[in-house]
């Protein structure tokens, strides 16, 4: 028997739909509960229950990160405003009013992540590639992870950490230089 397996670049926005919510499982850590496939917002993002009953939203974009990025952030602050209504709908929800978590997935992760990760700990960011073997489509979802993250997540539990470098110079306790933002990205945060 011969399996003929290869990778793809990126799908349409409605297959990629379709298999985010396959894969609904995997990003919310568990089970879930599909609320809604197709949000009337920007990016039509998915609505989920998560198994603590928690709203989630998976916003995606096939090639743009920051578009993912900015429609889930959007859409975030639009289910927080309307989770009093959303949870007369939704009884998966249990009349919990609980912010909700946001999965952003694209092809490549937003500008910016490593401060976002950092900073907002309800966000996830995933990237993809989708799988065909033989017909069958599926989608390969691989967690962003900064540096940070990376040997937080890696350093095995086993093993002590390691030793601290001190100089003589005082730890500084100001502000940290972010990236920039892009105009896009200004424009979104000059109208909250």
């Amino acid at each position: 028997m011969k399996l003929c397996m290869r990778t793809t670049g990126t799908i349409d926005t409605d297959e990629l739909r379709t298999l985010l919510i396959d894969a609904a499982d995997e990003l919310t850590d568990g089970e879930s509960r599909l609320l809604e496939a197709r949000l009337p917002w920007d990016g039509h993002p998915i609505l989920l229950a998560d198994k603590q009953n928690r709203p989630v939203l998976v916003s995606f974009d096939p090639l743009s990160g920051q578009a993912a990025l900015l429609n889930g952030l959007q859409a975030t602050e639009q289910v927080a405003t309307a989770l009093p209504w959303i949870n007369q709908v939704y009884d998966a929800l249990q009349n919990q009013l609980r912010s909700p978590r946001l999965v952003v997935i694209s092809y490549d992760p937003p500008p910016g992540a490593a401060a976002l990760l950092a900073g907002c700990a309800d966000i996830k960011l995933f990237s993809y590639k989708v799988i065909r073997t033989d017909q069958e489509t599926g989608l390969l979802l691989e967690p962003v992870i900064t540096s940070g993250r990376a040997s937080i997540d890696k350093t095995p539990e086993h093993e002590p950490p390691p030793p601290v470098a001190t100089t003589g110079s005082p730890p500084r306790t100001g502000p940290v230089a972010l990236p920039t933002l892009s105009e896009e990205e200004k424009n979104y945060f000059r109208q909250l």
